[in-house]
């Protein structure tokens, strides 16, 4: 016979939700329960009443067999309780004695059944709902105890119950936080018993560090104590010491997830496994080995997928439950989300960037002279692969280089977009641990950084004899060198002023060094377009072919003057340093192209042009008008 699996506290939960709990409406509750019990009875095959007359059927071992035999010891259980609950409130506002010893009644009833459950569930249920069944009848007991002012006893059932709910949920439960939910019923019991019991520290502590601390000090190797008030002490811990016995599943991650110095936890065993896994091929994983790359991004798609579904089912638990193990669980879950995209974002980086360098170095365009350059951009090969097989097919020049660059852009931009998004669903706690905001700022410091590299290598695309846009390629180099460089370099300077211990992923995983570009990186490109920069100002002095005779004989490169138009205090700051002009030059600002530049320099007479707005505002025309729309 099959083990039957029956997820107790959810079905409780739900149960009380629905029926009149949200509402502490405690009498519907109870027919709630009595009628469900008759139609659940029915089903089992245990009716108790017919036309024939009464015959009492009680679920036991021997006929316990589904989960309708679960169903009808909970709703026993349920009903008695509420019934109890239902005089509490009573004897609140009366204070009869009696309606207190019908409390109690009610409440040892609840147990009966409770204990009953917990009794026969071993045989036919498996281990966790075995478990379950006793942490339920662990916190009813607690609370007949509570009621009968046995503090000892009462602490002690209290104590195991939320021993026995937490290790449940931690072995992973998908219903964490339900469990924990039902643990909230148990806090006062365990305050105001640890108070009477005078234990220390109970004053400042949490239930939950009193019930552990209670069970740790007063009830491990205390079997012949605890035994006379909950006889199946012995048998539930060895139920415990098996179920928390560590597997292959769960030995090596162990529900944590180890990431930028910081420790995110968990419930899911599955989640563990998979991260556990792809963590494993990450650093096994070779930039030249295609088939261990679409292994490795798999196995990332999988966390983040598994992760979206963790943190889907704890948010419908949200909806029944808020509690602070619920909110822990989904940032939980959204860290590793967050993960995942990290990840997946960064080998996304690495493989374009790759790519890049790889074309560039076959077209050529990774000089290290001016001369050299000089003479790339003289050939005729620049812009495209060299090849000396015409019938070849045609392969990727700079503009496929540019792409590269332009999707990786994209891909930081949305990796920004995804750490916004994730970080609103993270405790203040976990962006600390894991510290969100300075990965967001290492993508705004790499999409700078690849910024330059995407400009430089479109400005020697436009500078190649197959565009010869050199004005083009003069504005880009200018742009490199005086925005984009003094802008990556001024982004990695503040990550660097910050002080914070650099992400271990940096050590470990080198997928992810390219998402955290160094000074010497920006040093470099921004080396490389200085060193162009002049080569192309060079090849804008003319378009003819006997303008470009220097590039043979550079001592033959005419004389420049220096461009101070844009260095005028008039002028707006951000305005490009493009191009130098010879000696003959004379700038004229002309509109509309220079007018924004000319505009500061010119003295407008404003009265003229007011007293000529006055003059047309009293025509018939702008009568009209301003009756239409307003005078001013």
């Amino acid at each position: 016979m099959a083990l039957v699996s029956f997820d107790i506290f959810e079905y409780i939960h739900d149960s009380r939700q629905a029926h009149g709990l949200r509402a502490q409406d405690y009498t519907r509750y109870r027919r709630f329960c009595a009628h469900h019990l008759r139609t659940v009875r029915k089903a089992a095959k245990l009716p108790q009443g017919s036309t024939a007359g009464f015959s009492k059927l009680n679920v036991t071992s021997e006929n316990a067999s589904s989960t309708l035999h679960v169903e009808v010891q909970l709703l026993q259980a349920e009903r008695a309780w509420a019934y109890a609950m239902d005089l509490r409130e009573l004897h609140s506002r009366t204070e009869e004695p009696r309606q207190r010893q019908h409390v109690v009644q009610r409440l040892k009833a609840a147990v009966k059944a409770a204990h009953t459950l917990a009794a026969i569930a071993p045989g036919f249920c498996d281990a966790r709902t075995a478990l379950a069944a006793a942490a339920y009848w662990l916190q009813m007991q607690s609370q007949l105890r509570f009621e009968l002012q046995q503090w000892e006893a009462a602490l002690d059932s209290a104590a195991l119950a939320w021993v026995i709910t937490d290790r449940l949920a931690q072995a992973g439960s998908s219903h964490f936080a339900l469990a924990h939910a039902m643990l909230e019923a148990l806090d006062p019991i365990v305050r105001l018993a640890a108070y009477q019991m005078r234990v220390s520290g109970a004053q400042h502590a949490t239930p939950a560090a009193i019930a552990v601390q209670w069970y740790d000090s007063n009830m491990k190797g205390a079997e012949d104590r605890v035994s006379a008030t909950i006889p199946e002490y012995a048998d539930i811990s060895a139920a415990l010491d098996k179920l928390s016995a560590p597997t292959g599943e769960n030995v090596a991650f162990a529900n944590e997830l180890h990431w930028r110095g910081g420790t995110v936890s968990f419930a899911s065993q599955e989640l563990a496994a998979q991260v556990d896994r792809a963590q494993g091929l990450l650093k096994a994983a070779s930039s030249d080995n295609s088939d261990s790359l679409d292994e490795m991004v798999a196995a990332y798609r999988k966390v983040g997928k598994t992760a979206r579904r963790c943190h889907a089912e704890s948010a419908v638990a949200a909806q029944k439950s808020q509690t602070a193990a619920l909110d822990a669980l989904l940032s939980a879950y959204a860290a590793v989300q967050l993960y995942s995209v990290c990840v997946l974002s960064a080998i996304d980086v690495t493989q374009l960037f790759n790519e890049a360098q790889s074309i560039a170095h076959t077209c050529g365009a990774t000089t290290n002279s001016a001369d050299a350059l000089l003479g790339w951009l003289a050939g005729p090969c620049a812009g495209s692969p060299l090849s000396d097989d015409k019938n070849a097919p045609r392969q990727p020049g700079l503009a496929q280089v540019v792409v590269c660059y332009d999707k990786i852009r994209q891909r930081l931009t949305a990796l920004q977009r995804s750490v916004t998004e994730m970080e609103a669903k993270l405790l203040p706690a976990v962006r600390r641990e894991i510290r969100t905001q300075q990965i967001a700022d290492e993508a705004v410091a790499a999409e700078a950084y690849y910024t330059c590299l995407r400009n430089y290598y479109s400005a020697l695309l436009h500078a190649s004899p197959a565009c010869a846009q050199y004005v083009d390629s003069l504005a880009l180099l200018d742009i490199v060198v005086t925005e984009n460089v003094p802008h990556a370099t001024a982004l990695t300077a503040q990550l660097a002023k910050r002080d914070l211990p650099p992400s271990e992923a940096t050590d470990t995983e080198p997928w992810l060094r390219n998402l955290a570009p160094s000074p010497d990186k920006i040093a470099q490109a921004s080396e490389a377009a200085e060193m162009a920069l002049p080569v192309v100002r060079g090849l804008c002095v003319g378009a003819s072919e006997n303008t470009k005779a220097w590039v043979h004989s550079p001592a033959s490169r005419l004389n420049l003057v220096a461009n101070t138009l844009g260095k005028s205090a008039s002028v707006p700051q951000r305005v490009p340093h493009l191009v130098d002009f010879t000696a003959d030059f004379a700038v004229v600002p002309i509109k509309p192209l220079f007018y924004d530049l000319a505009a500061p320099a010119i003295d407008f007479d404003m009265s003229a042009i007011n007293a000529q707005a006055d003059k047309q505002g009293t025509s018939k025309l702008g009568s009209i008008i301003g009756s239409l729309w307003g005078s001013r």
